[in-house]
């Protein structure tokens, strides 16, 4: 059973790629469909964590700070990753989105006092060469080349999915590991207001624009699909199965299941170079959570 959660982990990691970059894709024609993507997904997921908070119900006030941060770093993540799906690689934004581990990791040798171990080490110099594969422009080659808009929104997607993950890490440990439904259903429902109010003030993109009416169905699939990644993950926890095994299964194989996507989906062209520096960075990936 344990196996069966990792793999259905791996699926809902991936899943949060695929709709965004379905979405995107099937409405290229339209107004900027960002801000009305970025808000179907949080108010998916404010329904999914609802239902979980209401049925265990426990609440603390104090939460409602880190709830409000937790908030803004979901919006700051969800924006800069469909962009960024818009705009670059889906094989490598999808590769950015899981590099939150190393902000994750940093911020735990400054602050939580996490040891620094020879695999830790080892997975940080790796996933720097990766990073500088995957980046290397080559003129001649037909591949899909980022720019300097794509990286400023994976900088978007890479700092609000690492905040996410410190607020929750933070929040445990100061309440014991207690109200972490609390935590993600007023924080989910903090960034649907943030994300409300970008889209009532921007040049709005209303369903009537969306050019495929069935795309509609991918955020709310997205929102759901990032509640269940987080329930998963947390009965995984409760079982035998090892850490060194739960994350970096989740994190790898859902990159390879978007990059895979990419390629039977989009004929998306990578240079020998970008392959290399994508495998390297996974077994990177792999190292920095054993």
């Amino acid at each position: 059973m344990p196996y069966l959660f990792l793999v259905c982990a791996m699926s809902c990691s991936a899943m949060l790629s695929v709709m965004s970059t379905l979405f995107g894709r099937h409405n290229a024609g339209s107004k900027d469909t960002s801000t009305l993507y970025s808000l179907l997904v949080t108010l998916s997921a404010v329904v999914s964590w609802g239902v979980l908070f209401f049925c265990d119900f426990e609440f603390d006030v104090r939460v409602i700070g880190y709830s409000v941060l937790y908030g803004l770093l979901y919006t700051v993540a969800m924006f800069g990753m469909f962009k960024a799906y818009g705009c670059g690689p889906v094989s490598l934004t999808a590769f950015v989105k899981q590099l939150s581990l190393v902000g994750v990791a940093f911020w735990g040798f400054l602050f939580w006092d996490t040891p620094v171990e020879v695999n830790i080490v080892i997975g940080l110099v790796l996933i720097v060469a990766s990073l500088l594969l995957c980046f290397k422009r080559k003129k001649e080659a037909k591949a899909h080349v980022v720019s300097l808009k794509w990286l400023g929104f994976a900088l978007m997607l890479l700092v609000g999915n690492a905040g996410c993950s410190i607020v929750q890490k933070y929040q445990q440990l100061a309440f014991g590991g207690r109200f972490g439904n609390q935590l993600m259903f007023f924080g989910v429902g903090f960034s649907a207001i943030t994300c409300l109010i970008l889209y009532l003030k921007g040049e709005r993109c209303g369903v009537k624009d969306v050019q495929k009416k069935a795309s509609l169905l991918c955020p709310m699939v997205a929102g759901l699909s990032s509640t269940i990644l987080n329930l998963l993950i947390l009965l995984m926890l409760s079982t035998t199965l090892s850490e060194s095994v739960i994350f970096p299964g989740v994190a790898v194989g859902g990159l390879i299941l978007t990059t895979v996507f990419s390629l039977i989906a989009y004929k998306e062209r990578l240079t020998c170079i970008q392959w290399l520096g994508l495998a390297i960075g996974m077994v990177g990936l792999v190292l920095l959570n054993l």
